[in-house]
């Protein structure tokens, strides 16, 4: 009990470490996981975005530090802690295979700032989140095709036919019927054609100019990474 007394008067641990000095290795890992927070939330894209993960970067990155720091250079206390972090289990799936990356960057920081090792933990960061940034502005790894599903209802008949292919060929530059079956108590058919854009801000005007068509209903069309239903 008196060496407890001592240990904490002193302002020293187990490691040696000063208070003062964890709590600025934990002010460094809060300052640069709040940046790699941030530019997640910068370049996030798509519906799956969550409060928590933001906030999970950030206390990630503090509780890794505080692990390395209580790790230490002792061989027995990291098997102990290994050990003990081994009982957790995360079940929370992740749909998103960039915000896993952004969760390693996490633990790179607490990594960094809990070795003491600052230079790689500030330098990294700043390498990580600039290339992050780089790859959000730039749409590396993009592939534009203007790709999508046409859906809609219409007679079967040639005069029908050729005014539905006048009104594609002004908008698309590739045409391919998917399917063609029945639909309902009418001579009606249901159609799906594969197309793409010259441009990809035509999906507008093409099923606009499809639902003026006469005997033409129920259009709709899939784009890629948008659902637009008209």
């Amino acid at each position: 009990m008196n060496e407890l007394f001592r240990s904490l008067t002193d302002g020293e641990g187990a490691t040696g470490i000063t208070a003062e000095v964890v709590l600025m290795h934990l002010l460094l890992a809060f300052l640069l996981s709040q940046l790699v927070a941030w530019v997640y939330i910068r370049t996030h894209h798509g519906l799956s975005y969550s409060r928590s993960q933001v906030q999970s970067i950030i206390l990630l990155a503090l509780i890794v530090a505080t692990v390395m720091m209580a790790v230490g250079n002792n061989l027995a206390r990291a098997f102990g802690l290994f050990g003990a972090l081994a009982l957790v289990r995360f079940r929370t799936p992740i749909k998103d295979t960039r915000d896993t990356a952004f969760l390693f960057m996490a633990v790179a920081v607490g990594i960094g700032v809990g070795s003491q090792n600052l230079i790689i933990a500030i330098v990294g960061t700043l390498t990580l989140c600039l290339i992050m940034l780089y790859l959000d502005w730039s749409g590396f790894g993009s592939k534009n095709t203007n790709d999508a599903v046409l859906r809609f209802r219409m007679p079967a008949d040639a005069e029908h036919e050729s005014s539905l292919r006048k009104v594609l060929k002004r908008y698309c530059s590739q045409i391919s019927l998917l399917q063609m079956r029945e639909s309902g108590p009418d001579e009606a058919l249901e159609f799906a054609y594969q197309i793409k854009f010259y441009e990809p801000d035509y999906s507008m005007g093409l099923v606009s100019e499809i639902q003026s068509l006469q005997g033409v209903d129920t259009v709709s069309i899939l784009m890629q990474d948008q659902d637009s239903e008209l």
